[in-house]
């Protein structure tokens, strides 16, 4: 496996990282937007990548490009929440050009995206563009996918109105 990736100079935060079945046939990516990377890199894909996998095949593409509201790596949430800068300064650039190169984006972050309320700035950079989800919480929120059945269809995704900064730190 040799997935392209981009990461920081210490790899704390990983931009992006892009998977394909086939390298040498087919260029049609799908842009995924998660929470944070966890543990993949270079050489392995993670439990949620696998399933990202799967999805992006079944719709057809090609391959897949991650990307994340906070680009840190961990796989504990409440390491990212303590970081100093878990979004990474490279992060809104990588999303920006992932998204240019993609047919489709997929917000897939679940509930804790109003961290920081990095979820409604995320939104804010691809105004105008349209946004997919494997359906949404009962708050709205795109789902992860590791929690929806692999039979879940990609529905297009509006946004609910910005969050309060105070009201979306409150409810971590």
């Amino acid at each position: 496996m040799d997935n392209a990736c981009h990461f920081s100079p210490d790899r704390r935060h990983r931009y992006s990282l892009i998977h394909r079945w086939n390298p040498l046939f087919g260029d049609r990516l799908i842009l995924w937007i998660g929470l944070n990377p966890s543990t993949a890199d270079e050489a392995q894909l993670d439990p949620t990548l696998t399933r990202i996998a799967a999805f992006s095949k079944r719709e057809g593409f090609d391959g897949f490009w991650m990307a994340n509201l906070f680009a840190l790596r961990t796989p504990y949430p409440e390491e990212m929440r303590s970081a100093a800068d878990p979004v990474g300064p490279e992060n809104d650039a990588a999303l920006l050009a992932a998204a240019e190169r993609c047919e489709r984006i997929v917000a897939a972050w679940g509930a804790s995206g109003v961290y920081q309320a990095r979820a409604d700035a995320v939104v804010r950079l691809f105004a105008g563009r349209s946004l997919w989800c494997l359906g949404t919480t009962q708050e709205g929120h795109p789902r992860h996918p590791l929690y929806v059945a692999a039979r879940q269809p990609l529905v297009p995704w509006t946004p609910a109105a910005p969050q309060a900064q105070g009201h979306a730190d409150a409810t971590l």
